[in-house]
């Protein structure tokens, strides 16, 4: 079995001790364990898990709901499953709009915690290695990221703004032109000499502008034709 590293974010100590325990007879790795947003915010950054085991009420004004939005607007997400004693309709709509790969009642019983952490992570690796993924490098350290993710690119000198979804972002040290050389390019149109959008993304446009979600990108004049007419096979 893959010794999967785990992040347990719980602030009941007892609990946390008890699935510390559990997954440590099972041969996982815990990277640690965190009572509130801010620690589990610090660990995640600092240990870079394979999983979160995630309680949704935790200690401070911010819920493990916070927490999985933050971890949703990485790069390079992880994959996370929610631990509640609360089965109620507003918390499990929560938990769901989040996308978890698994939700375990409280209290945590050794077993269901072995299946939902091998079937969430098998359900979890098998679509990610699904994914045509690019590697993009911001001078510092390398992504894969999935290009279904990518919204649009923006050019800004000497660096590339790699818009995806969640509202996430990275940052390439190149030009657009070699940033577009990297995607499909049936997928990718350049609307202006700073930007190119994935056409799949876009929900309207007019004359002017693209509309990706919340983002207006503009068309400039010489390449309006060409976008227009791409957008309009679908």
């Amino acid at each position: 079995m893959n010794p999967y590293r785990i992040l347990i974010v719980e602030d009941e100590v007892i609990i946390a001790d008890t699935i510390e325990r559990f997954l440590l007879q099972k041969g996982y790795q815990v990277v640690g364990k965190a009572i509130s947003y801010e620690e589990a915010i610090g660990l995640y950054k600092e240990t870079q898990p394979d999983l979160v085991l995630l309680d949704i009420r935790l200690n401070g004004s911010k819920t493990g709901i916070n927490v999985a939005q933050y971890i949703q607007k990485q790069a390079v997400s992880k994959p996370f499953i929610f631990l509640s004693s609360q089965i109620d309709a507003e918390s499990i709509n929560g938990a769901k709009s989040t996308f978890p790969v698994g939700y375990l009642s409280k209290p945590i019983q050794r077993n269901s915690l072995y299946t939902t952490i091998e079937i969430g992570m098998h359900a979890y690796l098998a679509q990610e290695a699904e994914k045509e993924t690019i590697r993009l490098y911001n001078g510092k350290q390398y992504y894969q990221v999935p290009i279904e993710d990518i919204l649009y690119l923006r050019a800004d000198h000497n660096y590339v703004h790699i818009e995806l979804a969640n509202k996430r972002a990275v940052l390439q040290r190149s030009s657009l032109r070699e940033t577009l050389e990297q995607v499909p390019e049936k997928l990718f149109v350049q609307t202006h000499r700073s930007y190119a959008v994935n056409l799949k993304k876009v929900d309207k446009w007019d004359g002017e502008y693209l509309y990706v979600q919340d983002n207006a990108i503009p068309i400039s004049r010489g390449r309006r034709k060409e976008v227009i007419e791409l957008l309009k096979r679908g």
